[in-house]
């Protein structure tokens, strides 16, 4: 076994660890016998430099979990949601966003994102600090992102002008800064935490170093890890290979040449490795045999802002670069159908390459009207290389794995929008342009030309926009509508992947079992190479939006003599999706043109809502997501569609201490059971209700204790399977999270 598979024993640190475990000893001793003076605090905060906000060791902020946009879909899950919920992967913040879930699970390398009912990787955007993540591998999520190292985290339902080819919405995580975690008054800081979570015995351990760079700059250094052993289901058992074992690291620095200008420089790093099934999305684990993992995820962002507020003029560039490798060893002992004959190494590596710029230019403003021109491009490329060399037997040339073929994708896109805001109307027309190129590359060039097909495939398509709002009441109540259309085209994996193993063979072109009519046996529609390549065309989505909100402060007026204020929304929405990539197919009669005819429909209201009343706050979210897809002219429930789901919480805040409950009722959805003759079987996913809780205690300003509760009542439910919507795993069973945090 080569030495980047030798596995650490959860609980047991390396080198690194090492230092992290003595200087959090160091930190948790001397922090409780140096608790500063009220005297001396006040005269640090006078000495402040940068723009410093108040973190665990002070009184507690009075910020809502999730912060809802009054007008858009758009919800935050601020520093305060990340630091009470200690969750160990972003996915586990989402139970308060509506419209929002995740398939896959529970290991995190095994989660993906869904919105709205669009579940695959390629239909939500997921960034870090503006860089585009994201990983194509069969039977695999991808989105590895340690929450540990973030201070909000955006997402915004349904396609979006600013973003290209994120049918469902985008998912927008920002690191940490190190003027976040500053007090007042401090130019040097430093944090150490340690936590305990009670289900797979998880030790996981934070340290950050951070501090200003003289008077216009900041620096931040972090480093987290987690070692646990397999999760435990409801029931007791454990859930094989689950495991975890993961490092991360962070970088970061800003520096602000001058008071309109601001420039970001950050690294972050996500490392995992250990034994785990091939497939990680699945209900059954070890079902495709299991691999010897080593998972490495790189970001790399650089970030300039040049902001004019007198004039109203805004200029931000975001440019980097997000790579993540993957090295699977699936040996002959793993019970794989690939390793039947020996040993087989797969190293897949997957770059985004990304520069995004945009421009807001106020061109009038007067005392009753604005105008603004909101501008932007875009430009990445996706690459792609995998190699697969098998023991024992012969290997394609240059490692080529037709299964997962390489290539490599290059995106243009630009969009332009009016702002015009003129009493209490806001109106913003905007068009959006875009390109894709899909290039070959490896042995697929050669087998695309001995087939006399195009090794590059080129998509183009204009999407405009309308948005509207109005001031009912100022200040109070708003209405607002959209029209937006969406352009997503093929990945590489779609449009070059080989016939046996995806979809353009003649079986399932076809129709298979379901045979399309007008064709005699052994007819021939799949090009010879098995290779689609331009004969697929972008999907394309159309959606409606409308909504009402509403931002009430002392709403009680005289009678209550306290601080109280309600804040609620809610969304309508309709969308049609066209040309769905997987409804390639013969069209009927014999002609042996391939088109994509299948489409899906969906509709939804989503409900936001937070109230608080002097010390104490609630909030209330809830969604309800239909639809249908029609493929062959059936209609079919749309079963990646989330459950109804319900998410309530409420808690009260004292000087130093916090506590909040929160419960979550998630309803049954349709899913698929099984196949007969062909055709999907529609049972059902039995619903549950969970049950959750936190406390924060500031023990003293450098001393902080939080204990969070997931699952309290120990329910039974069954996670959503990524691929084909059917049952996945069982979820983990109840578990209680300790952590000790020293703050400097």
């Amino acid at each position: 076994m080569s030495q980047q598979y030798f596995h650490r024993r959860p609980g047991v640190p390396g080198a690194v660890d090492g230092v992290v475990a003595a200087l959090s000893l160091v930190f948790l001793v001397t922090a409780s016998a140096q608790e500063l003076s009220s005297e001396e605090e006040a005269a640090r905060a006078s000495e402040a430099v940068l723009p410093t906000v108040v973190v665990q060791a002070s009184p507690m902020s009075n910020a809502q979990p999730t912060q809802h946009d009054p007008t858009r879909a758009i919800s935050t899950v601020g520093a305060d949601a990340l630091d009470r919920r200690q969750a160990d992967s972003i996915f586990q913040l989402m139970d308060d966003v509506p419209g929002v879930s995740f398939t896959g699970g529970p290991r995190s390398s095994g989660m993906v994102f869904n919105i709205r009912g669009y579940a695959d990787n390629e239909d939500v955007s997921v960034k870090v600090d503006g860089i585009a993540k994201g990983f194509e591998k069969y039977r695999f999520g991808g989105t590895f992102i340690e929450p540990d190292l973030l201070k909000s985290i955006e997402v915004r339902r349904g396609a979006s002008i600013e973003s290209a080819g994120a049918l469902g919405g985008t998912v927008h995580a920002t690191t940490k800064d190190g003027a976040d975690l500053l007090r007042p008054g401090q130019t040097l800081g430093g944090r150490v935490r340690l936590g305990h979570a009670s289900n797979n015995h998880e030790l996981s351990r934070f340290l950050a170093l951070y501090g200003l760079a003289g008077e216009r700059g900041d620096w931040l250094l972090a480093h987290t890890a987690r070692d646990g052993t397999d999760i435990k289901l409801p029931d007791g058992s454990r859930l094989p290979y689950s495991e975890s074992d993961s490092r991360s690291h962070l970088i970061k620095a800003r520096w602000f040449p001058h008071d309109e200008w601001e420039m970001t420089a950050s690294w972050a790093r996500f490392a995992d490795q250990g034994l785990q099934p091939y497939d990680t999305t699945a209900g059954a684990p070890g079902l495709f045999g299991l691999v010897l993992r080593a998972i490495e995820d790189d970001t790399l962002s650089l970030r300039t802002q040049w902001t004019d507020e007198a004039a109203g003029h805004e200029w931000k560039l975001t440019v980097g670069q997000s790579r993540t490798h993957v090295h699977d060893l699936i040996p002959q002992w793993g019970g794989s159908t690939f390793a039947m004959l020996g040993d087989v190494e797969d190293d897949l590596d997957f770059t985004h390459t990304v520069a995004d710029s945009s421009a807001v230019l106020r061109l009038h403003e007067g005392p009753a009207s604005q105008f603004d021109l909101r501008l932007g491009l875009q430009w990445g490329r996706q690459e792609r290389t995998v190699t697969r060399y098998h023991t024992g037997r012969p290997n394609q040339p240059g490692g080529f794995n037709p299964a997962q073929p390489p290539g490599r994708k290059t995106t243009l896109g630009a969009h332009v929008q009016a702002d015009w805001r003129w009493g209490r109307w806001q109106v913003l027309p905007g068009l959006r342009w875009d390109e894709a190129r899909v290039q070959a590359q490896g042995q697929t060039v050669q087998q695309l030309l001995a087939s006399q097909q195009a090794t590059r495939v080129r998509h183009e398509r204009l999407s405009p926009s309308l948005y509207l709002a109005f001031d009912l009441q100022p200040q109070r109540w708003k209405a607002f509508a959209q029209v937006a259309h969406g352009f997503r085209p093929p990945l590489i994996d779609e449009v070059f992947m080989q016939g046996p193993y995806g979809r353009c063979n003649n079986g399932i072109l076809l129709g298979g079992s379901n045979r399309v009519a007008g064709y005699a046996p052994g007819a021939v529609v799949a090009p010879a190479s098995g290779i689609c390549g331009d004969l697929y065309r972008p999907e394309t989505s159309t959606s409606v939006e409308w909504g009402l909100s509403t931002s009430q402060s002392q709403f009680l007026g005289a009678l209550w003599n306290i601080p109280h204020r309600v804040d609620a929304k809610v969304n309508w929405f309709r969308n049609h999706t066209g040309h769905q990539l997987e409804s390639i197919l013969a069209r009927p009669g014999g002609s042996g043109v391939i088109e994509q005819a299948g489409s899906e429909r969906r509709h939804g209201v989503e409900l936001e809502a937070a109230l608080s009343v002097g010390p104490a706050f609630s909030s209330l979210s809830a969604s309800r997501i239909r639809g249908e897809r029609i493929y062959r002219a059936e209609h079919h429930p749309l079963i990646t569609a989330p459950a109804d789901r319900v998410h309530w919480s409420v808690g009260w805040r004292w000087q130093t201490v916090e506590a909040l409950v929160r419960w979550q009722k998630v309803s049954d959805r349709q899913t698929v059971v099984g196949a007969l003759n062909g055709r999907d079987v529609i049972g059902t996913h039995e619903g549950h209700a969970l049950l959750g809780m936190s406390l924060r205690w500031n023990l003293n300003p450098h001393l902080s204790l939080n204990l969070t509760g997931e699952n309290l009542e120990n329910a039974r439910y069954h996670l959503t399977d990524s691929l084909g919507g059917g049952l996945g795993t069982l979820a983990a069973g109840r578990n209680v999270r300790l952590s000790l945090s020293a703050i400097y």
